[in-house]
């Protein structure tokens, strides 16, 4: 019986071996780390900023203007800012007569609410003196009508 053990036990290793090679690198590729993995990114990393370092170097060498441009553009700029600077001075100075306008026109209403309010108080004060000489005169019309 012990060959047969060892015949099975050989022909599951062997079995369990093909199917590790043929499962593995499709299942497990993305969870287990590789030894290629990093040793391709470190590759890719070292060749790319070599090239790219020597991509800027003779973009920059073909992109440099002459110092007449640089002046025509920085004036152009500044003229640029200035005009809008100009822009918006006009469009505060017009806000500013809006506001100031606006600001008068709440005076004057808080003048009226003030004049109204002195009106209201003279109007309840006689309110309240009417009502005073009407309880007067009903409590003497009352004496009369009683005697």
């Amino acid at each position: 019986m012990a060959k047969t053990t060892g015949a099975k036990k050989a022909g599951t290793s062997a079995k369990s071996g093909s199917r590790k090679s043929t499962t593995r690198p499709a299942a497990k590729s993305g969870s287990r780390k590789s030894t290629t993995r990093p040793a391709a990114k470190s590759g890719s990393r070292k060749s790319t900023t070599k090239a790219g370092t020597s991509a800027k170097s003779g973009s920059r060498k073909a992109t440099t203007r002459p110092a007449a441009k640089d002046i025509a553009a920085a004036h152009q700029s500044l003229t640029r800012a200035a005009q809008g600077e100009a822009r918006l001075r006009r469009a505060l100075k017009k806000h500013k007569k809006a506001v100031a306008g606006i600001k008068a026109e709440v005076k004057a209403h808080q003048r009226d609410i003030k004049a109204l309010k002195g009106e209201v108080a003279v109007a309840k004060k006689a309110r309240k003196a009417g009502t005073a000489k009407l309880q007067n005169a009903d409590a003497a019309t009352l004496d009369r009508v009683a005697t």
